[in-house]
């Protein structure tokens, strides 16, 4: 396996006078690239792309930024994106930080969505942006209107993403597929292929943390009495919260785990006019997502490019004797070379957020 392609293609005209090299104009790097590292996070942010050119004296080609590099492996697309930094050092090398379309979705905007899908937000931010984009797996809740100002594309995403995932334990994120950027559902392939210690696997390490755990959710209601306030002049109720006119009312969710960890307790405050049914039913909702272990496993493996983050993939562990089915990935570090490998952060389970108080 080995680099097929890796062309530069100038973007504009905008910093340069000359018209030697006219937009569109393509340079093809393959003999002159390495130290080449392709990153996909799952965390809503940018694939990126990093490497190294090494220039020959009499064909110095020098990356504006803005250009556009595109990157193939073994014939196969890896990468379209846009060049957002380079270093030019002493020894003729040129090292280059490259970002894919979704790193358009960190521009801020101001929007007032309706109740609307995260599919419907997707296509509004991705139409603002200027992105090619596809829904690839389409949700069907519908999150609450909101007030969007002064953010970011991905954070107005992420809090719709949030939402979904609370309302149906359905996990969407969006991805770089070449030059377009999609709306896609977690895992969005399971992989037939087993990352196994015994043969592919260089190095691993397995973690289990109960840091950010909870086993015990309280809502809360706050209630306060109005205290009536009179004067010569005026008469009007006290709206101050003071301690002999506050008292508060909850309903409690307890997981079977309370026995093991001991009681690990947090507090949410009630929905707007939510029953006391409800109340119960929004403690145990936030029960099932914070009643578990934060099981992390980050492995060092043979190159394969269906290796990326929101896919999944069974692992097995020889030392441990576990299989680990349909673990998801959150990030995915691809080192092309001579030995091509691949550094995978995956979580083990079905959760594919981050357990967080």
């Amino acid at each position: 396996m080995t680099v097929t392609t890796f062309h530069l293609f100038r973007r504009s005209n905008l910093f340069r006078n000359s018209t030697k090299n006219p937009k569109g104009t393509g340079y093809d790097l393959k003999n002159n690239v390495k130290n080449i590292v392709w990153t996909t996070d799952m965390n809503l942010s940018a694939g990126e792309l990093t490497f190294d050119l090494i220039e020959p004296l009499d064909q110095l080609v020098i990356p504006y930024t803005g250009d556009i590099i595109t990157f193939r492996w073994n014939k196969e697309k890896v990468f379209y994106g846009y060049v957002f930094k380079y270093e030019f050092t002493g020894d003729r090398t040129i090292s280059v930080t490259c970002y894919d379309k979704l790193r358009y979705l960190k521009n801020e905007d101001s929007i007032v969505f309706k109740t609307n899908t995260v599919a419907d937000r997707f296509n509004e931010v991705c139409k603002r942006a200027g992105l090619s984009h596809s829904v690839k797996n389409a949700p069907t809740h519908k999150v609450a209107a909101e007030i969007c100002d002064g953010k970011t594309y991905f954070d107005m995403l992420k809090t719709a993403i949030n939402k979904t995932y609370q309302s149906t334990d359905h996990m969407y994120f969006v991805a770089a597929n070449y030059d377009k950027v999609e709306l896609r559902r977690a895992p969005y392939k399971k992989l037939k292929i087993v990352v196994d210690t015994r043969t592919v696997v260089t190095d691993f390490t397995y973690s289990v943390d109960i840091e950010n755990t909870a086993n015990v959710v309280k809502v809360v209601q706050k209630d306060k009495k109005k205290s009536q306030t009179s004067s010569a002049t005026a008469k009007g109720n006290s709206d101050k919260e003071t301690p002999s006119n506050t008292s508060f009312s909850s309903t409690s969710a307890q997981g079977k785990s309370v026995e093991q960890w001991g009681k690990l307790q947090i507090v949410k405050p009630k929905k707007s006019k939510a029953t006391q049914a409800q109340m119960m039913a929004q403690a145990k909702s936030v029960l099932k997502q914070k009643n578990v272990a934060n099981k992390k496993l980050s492995i060092t493996t043979k190159g394969d490019l269906s290796l990326v983050a929101g896919n999944a993939v069974t692992v097995y562990l020889k030392d441990m004797k576990k299989k680990l089915s349909d673990c998801p990935i959150l990030k995915a570090t691809h080192e092309f070379g001579t030995d091509y490998m691949v550094k995978l952060e995956m979580k083990v389970g079905k959760q594919w957020q981050e357990s967080k108080s």
